[in-house]
């Protein structure tokens, strides 16, 4: 990869989903893209520039992000335990931002997550908005959160000292090879669908290129002032809406909340015995059952988006992809890592 010329463009994570749906709108309206990613791909595009590395090796980040004008920044470790998602997430989010500071880049468009909100905090307590306090136990709510809400201070910060950066927080993606029917939704047990609760709760559900549309305004609209933007799709369908659309002819059995928190709360206490930590704590169960309601009306005034597909067009489309469930049911509730 050559660093002395310009281009345009830098994806990181680019082998993920996300980042290779923002690829390729960007290679189809022209324009070129470098793209970051651990290994050299077996069948290299033609015209696409890469670039070899991790986000945790700075070095690899520092040549990578030197000549680029814009970096679209969706990469972050989606598995693993603490070690993985610090590295990929936390310090690879620092080492782009000493990069874009160090080499002079025109926009840096960081992709959160809506699981660094407050959820349980938020319960009860009107819509959530990009003004909803973030989560003040993160370490409770697993790895993903805590590096995601750890890696956003990071941009915010760097924000507040002059990085030119958008930041956008989309919630639950589907589609692009993003399964619909996640943990946050049920899982398949038994040739049924499991759900925790009633089966009631809204999903804060955004299709995959209606998150690209996003990304893709951010960088036309030339935001860099810190802009906060939740990405969400207005019809926010419930649990039971989305096995309905998309769950085929499974039967669906639905555990009682009182049921669900009281298996909690005796896995907290048979696990703290042998010094360990419940997946399925009192407080992440919590967390991920608390009944909200989003609003993404300030991307609509911001950046002039609203859904162009839609939940419900892009169920139809998925419907025919495989599906799958998380490996979590509470770390990877709402949002898509």
């Amino acid at each position: 990869m050559s660093t002395d010329t310009i281009t345009p463009y830098l994806v990181t994570g680019a082998t993920g989903s996300l980042g290779k749906a923002v690829v390729k709108r960007l290679r189809d309206a022209g324009h070129q893209v470098r793209v970051f990613q651990r290994r050299s791909p077996d069948q290299p595009q033609p015209g696409l520039e890469y670039a070899i590395g991790d986000l945790s090796n700075a070095p690899a980040v520092d040549r990578a992000v030197k000549g680029a004008e814009i970096v679209i920044h969706c990469g972050a470790a989606t598995k693993g335990e603490w070690p993985e998602h610090k590295a990929g997430t936390v310090d690879g989010t620092q080492n782009v931002i000493d990069a874009a500071k160090k080499h002079g880049v025109k926009q840096v468009v960081y992709i959160s997550s809506m699981s660094v909100v407050d959820w349980a905090g938020n319960a009860g307590k009107g819509a959530v908005t990009e003004a909803a306090g973030t989560e003040p136990r993160a370490e409770e709510r697993g790895a993903y959160t805590r590096a995601k809400l750890e890696a956003e201070k990071l941009v915010v910060a760097a924000a507040q000292q002059g990085l030119p950066v958008v930041i956008l927080r989309p919630g639950q993606i589907f589609g692009g090879g993003i399964p619909l029917i996640n943990g946050a939704v049920a899982r398949s047990v038994a040739g049924r669908w499991l759900v925790l609760g009633d089966g009631k709760l809204e999903l804060p559900l955004v299709y995959i290129d209606d998150v690209v549309d996003a990304v893709i305004a951010a960088v036309e609209k030339k935001l860099t002032k810190g802009e906060l933007f939740q990405i969400i799709d207005p019809e926010q369908l419930t649990q039971n809406d989305v096995l309905e659309l998309a769950g085929g002819k499974q039967a669906v059995l639905r555990l009682p909340r009182a049921l669900v928190f009281g298996l909690g709360r005796v896995s907290e206490l048979a696990l703290r015995v042998v010094g360990k930590t419940s997946p399925i704590g009192t407080y992440r169960l919590k967390s991920a059952l608390a009944r909200l309601h989003y609003e993404s009306d300030y991307a609509t005034r911001g950046l002039g988006w609203k859904p162009r597909v839609g939940v419900r067009e892009g169920i139809r489309r998925v419907t025919g992809e495989s599906g799958g469930t998380s490996a979590d049911p509470i770390s990877g509730a709402r949002v898509a890592g």
